[in-house]
């Protein structure tokens, strides 16, 4: 917990930090987060051509045609993440051409991770929004023609297992059985112990 000298001196040190005054000083605050414009709202930076993100605009939905608001949405966030994966792309090159003009040799930017980074989380952003657009639309059009999935009804329980065993000694069991029932009763000439055997087996 804080002192009662620290909480009067952070009171005295927020009286000093009143933040830019000048027109020029606000409006380089409020583009702070705008470095490369990942984290801000904003879909253009300075140098970016807006009819290039019109045109991207117009060749996603003319390929994707969207009917629904969700539909139109998710097209609009795919070119938003295409066009972010465009900008960090644009941007690793630039930053490997200054980085060359500094050192006059070959060298990795301090701000390629980062970058890199970006263009990835960017490129993920635009696969999940269109597999969200290709699911949305399969949905309408599913609903549209009245089809309902089913469940597919239950396969019929398989019959129970026999072992070999089993499946070898039942036939056996039941031949032996009637050669004792036929030895019994005919005349045929056996020994004691052949007639007790298939006696037991029967």
């Amino acid at each position: 917990m804080a002192s009662t000298a620290q909480i009067a001196a952070n009171k005295l040190n927020a009286q000093k930090s009143t933040g830019p005054k000048t027109e020029e000083g606000k409006a380089a605050s409020s583009r702070n987060r705008l470095s490369h414009g990942f984290a801000s709202s904003a879909v253009l930076i300075d140098g970016e051509n807006p009819e290039e993100f019109k045109a991207l605009l117009r060749g996603l939905t003319e390929e994707y045609k969207p009917v629904t608001d969700t539909e139109v949405i998710l097209v609009e966030r795919m070119t938003q993440h295409q066009w972010l994966c465009l900008r960090a792309f644009r941007l690793q090159g630039i930053a490997f051409t200054d980085e060359l003009r500094k050192t006059r040799e070959f060298a990795i930017p301090q701000s390629l991770g980062l970058l890199i980074r970006y263009h990835t989380s960017a490129d993920r952003a635009f696969h999940r929004a269109h597999n969200e657009l290709v699911k949305a639309k399969k949905q309408r059009e599913n609903s549209e023609i009245g089809f309902e999935p089913q469940t597919p009804a239950e396969a019929p329980a398989d019959p129970p297992e026999t072992t070999e065993t089993e499946a070898k000694t039942e036939p056996i069991a039941i031949e032996q059985a009637d050669l004792a029932v036929q030895a019994s009763s005919t005349d045929w000439e056996i020994i004691p112990e052949a007639l007790e055997f298939f006696k037991k087996c029967a």
